[in-house]
């Protein structure tokens, strides 16, 4: 069974660390990571875990932006659809875990994406988890 999923856009980064820790201290989930946006200094934090817990986790990193620069968007998913993984599993993510996405997400692969370009599209490549 997949996890639920929740994202919060953090503006700043000392803002997405803090808010990424009272997540976690706060209720039982996992980060998965932080994405850096490409703009405004906005960064995304990934969280997983069961429907309640990452809600609470959500509340938590919302309440913690407003003392920082504060929170753009949140967002809880409760069971993502395998069609989302390329968003949720990629190489943009800092501190992702491939042995979190397998074990804990069910994907078995996640995406590598080529150096960003506001020219041309960013092309991307499905790799297996084990490859890494």
């Amino acid at each position: 069974m997949r996890q639920a999923l929740g994202l919060v856009e953090a503006i700043g980064l000392a803002t997405a660390i803090e808010a990424a820790d009272a997540a976690v201290k706060s209720a039982n989930v996992t980060l998965v990571g932080l994405e850096p946006a490409k703009g405004n200094g906005m960064h995304t934090i990934k969280l997983l875990g069961d429907v309640g817990a990452v809600k609470a986790g959500v509340e938590a990193a919302s309440v913690a932006c407003d003392k920082g620069r504060g929170v753009f968007s949140v967002k809880v998913i409760p069971r993502p659809d395998s069609g989302i993984d390329a968003l949720i599993a990629n190489d943009q993510t800092l501190g992702i875990d491939p042995n979190i996405l397998k074990n804990e997400l069910g994907i078995d692969s996640w995406w590598k994406f080529g150096k960003y370009s506001q020219l041309k599209p960013t092309e991307g490549k499905k790799t297996p988890i084990e490859a890494e």
